[in-house]
């Protein structure tokens, strides 16, 4: 998922004539949103205004939306909960420091995640969430959230799922953290992205790694040498095919066995 290929799935998802290239994160004149419309949305019942007693989607002028640019923060760890957010295209970074300033990147969210749900304990954000390229967000009012689930099963099953998807993938990275070596987490890593990438409509096997080493090692609870030499021990093994950060899953079944050892 390339910086090319993030630009053009925003104006396809955005904008009903040809993508224009030079305006790929602007604001698109009022549509119904082609994301939900296309089941690639995950916060669909969420995202939705009920008029006369009928659902229907927001349209893209009516739900207020923000662009991020690579590097920059979503929001801040100690910011007031106001919003949730549906990450429309793109990827971000949630980054946890400690009272010691010792980082933790908690997960990579790729397009379709919702972000912010860190912030619903204590009403207060507990991550950083920083863009590893341009991204495009839709901005869901908590409150607003709340109020329409307390009278919309549909909506409230949604934010529930949501709170739970991010619960079992702490699990499993609980899990991948506690029980498998070095070769081990970069593959369970990597099947993650692969599945991921599937689910978007990209490659599962030929993709671009938008973070960078560092970031994999605070995410796996690594140093960045062994990320690099577990790389290179997968590409010696002709599971992978890697150049700076693009790669290329030769043997699919290989990588499989070795991510899904425990």
């Amino acid at each position: 998922m390339n910086t090319a290929h993030t630009s053009a799935r925003i104006c396809e998802l955005q904008n009903p004539g040809p993508p224009d290239y030079r305006s790929a994160l602007s604001i698109p004149s009022p549509a119904t949103c082609r994301m939900a419309a296309a089941g690639m949305c995950f916060v669909a019942d969420l995202c939705r205004h009920t008029k006369a007693g009928i659902h229907q989607p927001f349209s893209i002028d009516t739900l207020p939306r923000r662009t991020v640019r690579r590097g920059e923060s979503l929001y801040r760890a100690g910011d007031t909960l106001v919003n949730l957010y549906q990450l429309y295209a793109g990827s971000v970074k949630l980054r946890i420091t400690n009272c010691a300033g010792i980082e933790q990147i908690a997960s990579f969210p790729m397009a379709g995640a919702l972000l912010g749900l860190d912030g619903i304990e204590t009403g207060k954000y507990t991550c950083d969430a920083i863009a590893l390229e341009d991204s495009l967000v839709c901005s869901l009012s908590f409150s607003d959230l709340v109020a329409r689930s307390s009278s919309d099963a549909a909506a409230a099953l949604r934010l529930n799922k949501a709170i739970a998807q991010e619960t079992n993938h702490y699990r499993r990275l609980l899990m991948v953290l506690t029980s498998m070596n070095s070769e081990e987490r970069i593959a369970s890593f990597l099947l993650d992205i692969s599945e991921r990438m599937a689910a978007s409509g990209y490659s599962p096997r030929e993709f671009v790694l938008k973070m960078t080493r560092e970031d994999i090692a605070r995410h796996l609870g690594m140093k960045i040498e062994t990320v690099s030499r577990a790389f290179t021990r997968l590409q010696i093994s002709r599971i992978l095919d890697v150049s700076r950060r693009h790669l290329n899953i030769r043997d699919p079944d290989a990588l499989r066995r070795l991510g899904t050892s425990h």
